[in-house]
């Protein structure tokens, strides 16, 4: 555990979390930065070394992802997952933001609606109104400090014309690994009313406390509507890598957005993204197994600090993502004087609730992908939101 216990100084080096903290957060006050999600951890030693490796080579001309590397995703997937994927099932691309962007511009027209489950992550609210599609969003049901899914909701908004659904699987920033059944409902509403499923997997090697992690592809019901997208950079630190799998077994659905990806001259990822997801996915498996357990231990801390200390701020259920869904509600703040005393007082950069959608400014989304020590010196911080 020592290795993720180390506190490196990533000031200097273009760190979004870091470098740009005081500039996101409007303040001249040096922050403790838990908001964007990437972790602070080393990469696997393996990772590294094989970027070095490839470094030594010396030529960095343009590059595609050859068959080895399907080959491991596909191999990734089967030991990791149980889930058969088959190589040509895979395309490597750059971002899965982007990705999920043109699979709306590919299999939707202008002022067709998607929907997204809210609290939602920040991007996809923009990708839908930016290509000019009707955004419908449905709220996930609370019930006490778990959220569901209301299929009767759902199955009302597909009968009133949703083309496209973006389904986040695990879910940011709530935090819940959707279940087979889940998934099952989910796949045969959309079969039912032949709804394109986009499934954001970013986080799917992220799940904790005996939870599964599940891939829509694995889903029957409306495999030929159903896409995945999925990549190594946040279960393994290399999100700054710059690059993403998309998984669609559906040959004509595939080349639909393949060929919009390509007609905005978008195409292999980052040479060095793809060494390292291929160097991860082969060697990086006890790495993140004890990565897990850290973050296990960091969510563990995070409810018992909370619960002995800040009984007022409630959590949701935390069964995935390095990610944790804070409510203060009970606190009687509003949305702007929360985050003044988030910022101001106690000196912090958390995700602001209100990005993920307007219904949710009394929430914060923590990131623990860090060293406990900071961890520690947050939550300390945070006592001091009623000063």
């Amino acid at each position: 555990m020592d290795q993720f216990n180390e506190m490196i100084d990533r000031t200097g080096t273009g760190s979004i979390k870091w470098d740009r903290c005081k500039a996101k957060f409007e303040t001249t006050k040096d922050l403790i930065p838990l908001w964007i999600a990437d972790t602070d951890f080393r990469a696997p030693e393996a990772v590294i070394q094989a970027i070095h490796n490839r470094a030594n080579h010396g030529v960095f001309g343009y590059t595609f992802a050859m068959e080895d590397y399907r080959n491991t995703v596909s191999r990734w997937f089967q030991r990791r997952h149980g889930l058969n994927i088959p190589p040509e099932w895979i395309t490597a691309t750059q971002s899965v933001v982007t990705a999920l962007r043109f699979a709306i511009e590919a299999l939707t027209k202008p002022e067709e609606k998607v929907l997204i489950l809210t609290p939602a992550y920040e991007p996809f609210f923009a990708i839908v109104k930016n290509t000019g599609r009707i955004l419908v969003e449905q709220e996930l049901k609370r019930n006490g400090d778990f959220c569901s899914i209301d299929f009767d909701q759902m199955e009302e908004a597909f009968r009133q014309g949703v083309k496209m659904m973006i389904f986040c699987n695990p879910h940011n920033p709530v935090g819940r690994v959707w279940n087979r059944e889940e998934l099952e409902r989910v796949s045969k509403l959309c079969a039912k009313y032949g709804v394109y499923l986009a499934s954001d997997e970013v986080h799917g090697d992220i799940t904790l406390f005996g939870t599964h992690y599940t891939s829509m592809v694995g889903i029957e019901a409306a495999k030929n509507l159903t896409m995945s997208f999925t990549s190594a950079g946040k279960p393994f630190s290399l999100t700054g890598l710059c690059s993403a799998n998309l998984i669609i077994p559906d040959g004509t659905l595939r080349d639909r957005i393949v060929d919009k990806i390509h007609d905005a001259w978008i195409m292999s990822p980052n040479l060095f993204g793809l060494v390292a997801t291929k160097a991860a996915y082969e060697h990086g498996e006890s790495w993140l197994d004890a990565e897990l357990r850290y973050l296990e231990e960091n969510s563990k801390y995070v409810q018992q600090f909370l619960a002995e200390n800040l009984s007022k701020i409630s959590l949701t259920k935390h069964e995935g993502t390095y990610m944790m869904w804070l409510d203060f509600h009970e606190f009687d703040f509003s949305t702007e004087e929360l985050e003044r005393r988030i910022v101001d007082v106690c000196g912090l950069g958390l995700g602001f609730g209100r990005h993920y959608g307007e219904k949710f400014g009394q929430y914060m989304r923590l990131n623990i992908g860090c060293a406990r020590p900071l961890l520690q010196r947050a939550m300390r911080a945070l006592c001091k939101i009623t000063d």
